[in-house]
């Protein structure tokens, strides 16, 4: 029986399918499907995304995901854990322009707090009514 790497180099070629049209349609990089396809175990991302990666590809290709998963661990592979691998996280600049617009957001909401707690505290309550009304009707007349 040929091992898992000629497995799935053999179907891709056979159906006529190139790397970059089986990275599109399975959503794994290049570079990890010629790592499945040649057997290079080290350099996939950890043994998790090895079996996951090794399951859709083959699956793709139109072979037993799940049997050559069962051969992988079977064959007590180990796969490294890449130094080079780290998610990509698209949108990671917005996380800080966030913060700093709850932390503007907080220091307004705690300035109103203070504003109407002194306002509170130094006017009489006929006082502060006045100056409620006053600055509702004034642009009104």
């Amino acid at each position: 029986m040929p091992d898992i790497a000629s497995q799935l180099r053999t179907a891709r070629t056979e159906a006529g399918i190139d790397i970059a049209t089986a990275e599109y349609a399975t959503k794994i990089r290049a570079k990890y499907l010629r790592a499945l396809e040649s057997g290079d175990w080290a350099a996939l991302p950890e043994e998790t995304a090895a079996k996951s990666f090794l399951r859709t590809y083959a699956d793709y290709l139109g072979l037993d995901g799940r049997a050559l998963v069962e051969t992988f661990k079977a064959g007590a592979v180990r796969v490294e854990n890449s130094t080079d691998y780290a998610p990509s996280f698209p949108y990671s600049d917005g996380g800080a322009r966030r913060s700093w617009r709850a932390w503007v957001a907080v220091a307004l909401v705690l300035a109103l707090l203070v504003g109407l707690f002194l306002i509170g505290t130094n006017s009489s309550a006929a006082e502060v009514e006045a100056l409620v009304v006053s600055s509702a009707v004034g642009p009104l007349l």
